[in-house]
């Protein structure tokens, strides 16, 4: 059993050393490599003296291109905002006949032709209607 145990520890010391020198011979060689790198002369390169510029160029600034608008485009942009605007004044208008309120909302709810029916919410309870022409720009409460 001793002979067993002797012979183990052998082994054991042998693989150890094994070990330690393996590692030292990649490191060696690493270390050699990385040396030659290091050592090796590096091709000098002259520098050119560029001119000092002093002068600086202008910088042109470029007007933004205006894109161009078909007449299909600029005909519903001109409906939308006269629409926006339409919508805007009818609900100004409903607001001025209620009252000065901050706890209600006004809402376009309909619209037939140039007749817009507004309505007056609170708690997202309608409290009254109103009937805006905007043709004339007249206004009454609708029932």
């Amino acid at each position: 059993m001793m002979k067993k145990q002797n012979i183990l520890t052998v082994i054991i010391v042998i693989a150890v050393i094994a070990l330690i020198g393996i590692i030292g011979y990649v490191a060696y060689e690493e270390i050699t490599n990385r040396n030659k790198v290091e050592t090796e002369p590096t091709p000098q390169v002259e520098e050119k003296q560029e001119e000092d510029k002093t002068t600086e160029e202008p910088i042109e600034e470029k007007e933004p291109e205006e894109e161009y608008v078909g007449e299909e485009e600029k005909e519903t942009q001109k409906e939308e905002n006269t629409q926006i605007s339409k919508d805007e004044k009818a609900i100004q208008l409903a607001k001025q006949t209620y009252g000065e309120d901050d706890t209600v909302t006004f809402s376009i709810e309909e619209k037939k032709d140039n007749i817009y029916y507004i309505a007056v919410k609170s708690n997202a309870t309608v409290i009254s209607w109103y009937e805006v022409n905007t043709d004339d720009w007249t206004i009454s409460e609708f029932y």
